[in-house]
């Protein structure tokens, strides 16, 4: 999983989060035993993202994702593309204190698939849909019961969808950033950036596009990425970087009230 960008403010540095996935605690394979009274919250509640500065996007994402978020590519092996929620560490500017999402902003969809993940079953390679037992969005009872007569819901079989074309398509976009890598298009890149109260931050620990050397591919590599549909991705992260300009006015909002 991609790491978070680091920040750095008026010369402090801040240590890398853990290698783990975000937001999830304890995932668990769902069981039609012991969830059977399991129902999902009613009320969409966004709060457990609320510490997290940036999340993985995958390459279907793109359009939407950038209008609102800078896209960049993370450090980790392998690396991801990731949409930066955050100027600082622990502090996603699109979610309120309410646990709600900020209207008319598109959510990522690795937010919106928790506290569902599909994990690999310990000795194989068979991939099991699982939930977070530490989420807080399940509960006794209620109106979005995971299973009936124990069998899946729709609200489950939906899930179990989710899942499997979230992974697929992390699985493409995995390529396409390999792709980026081994033609040498990725540069290591900083964002700093002056806070309505004038301080200074300097967000490190991302790569970028190297415009000039994209532009400069050979003839057969531009035709095939065409082909494969991801020009326009490398389009879409460069015109995101325009909002940074968001996140420093989203921070100012903050600071205000």
């Amino acid at each position: 999983m991609a790491k978070a960008p680091n920040t750095q403010g008026n010369g402090a540095t801040t240590e890398p989060g853990p290698a783990l996935p975000v937001f999830y605690r304890r995932p668990r394979p769902l069981n039609n035993e012991l969830d059977r009274d399991k129902s999902l919250k009613l009320a969409p509640d966004f709060g457990f993202a609320r510490a997290t500065n940036s999340v993985v996007l995958n390459g279907g994402e793109f359009p939407l994702a950038m209008r609102f978020y800078p896209i960049v590519f993370s450090q980790s092996t392998p690396a991801s593309a990731v949409a930066v929620l955050g100027l600082v560490d622990n502090e996603n500017l699109f979610v309120g204190a309410g646990g709600q999402w900020l209207p008319d902003v598109y959510v990522p969809a690795y937010v919106r698939r928790y506290p569902f993940v599909l994990m690999e079953q310990p000795g194989g390679g068979d991939l099991i849909l699982c939930v977070d037992e530490e989420a807080g969005l399940l509960v006794e009872g209620g109106q979005r019961p995971l299973f009936e007569a124990g069998q899946p819901t729709k609200l489950l079989q939906d899930a179990v969808s989710f899942c499997r074309e979230f992974h697929a398509q992390h699985l493409g976009t995995t390529a396409f950033v390999q792709a980026l890598a081994s033609q040498g298009l990725l540069m290591r890149n900083e964002a700093r950036v002056v806070l309505p109260s004038g301080k200074q931050l300097t967000l490190r620990g991302f790569d970028v596009v190297d415009e000039a050397k994209f532009n400069a591919l050979p003839d057969d590599v531009f035709l095939d990425w065409r082909r494969r549909g991801w020009l326009h991705l490398v389009y879409c992260h460069l015109m995101s970087m325009a909002n940074w300009g968001r996140l420093v006015d989203l921070a100012g909002k903050r600071t205000q009230s």
